[in-house]
């Protein structure tokens, strides 16, 4: 069992709670803006995992990953596949945090 108060995956959850708002509230910005918040987020998220992992471990932040994989995105504008973007943005942070040679679930 992993500690959900290491700092590191308080961080990672602080991280990925505001992607998430980012992401169901991206609907509404112009395709440019859009584009950076979401390249950031790619960024950004990763970042977190990967550290997170060096120190709190792969097992507690692939765990915390999947926690968020769960909320819903649906209260984000409909002509914007927020869902899609979400996905990819965890997806990014759970091969952060396993490293790119590790077999994707």
């Amino acid at each position: 069992m992993h500690d959900p108060d290491h700092p590191e995956i308080v961080r990672l959850r602080a991280e990925l709670d505001s992607a998430w708002k980012g992401v169901v509230g991206l609907g509404s910005l112009d395709g440019p803006h859009r584009d950076r918040v979401v390249a950031d987020l790619h960024t950004a998220v990763p970042d977190a995992a990967g550290r997170a992992a060096r120190t709190a471990g792969r097992e507690a932040v692939v765990a915390e990953i999947r926690r968020f994989a769960d909320l819903d995105v649906a209260g984000s504008d409909p002509s914007w596949p927020a869902a899609g973007v979400w996905a990819d943005v965890l997806e990014t942070a759970r091969q952060a945090a396993c490293g790119m040679d590790e077999p994707v679930h």
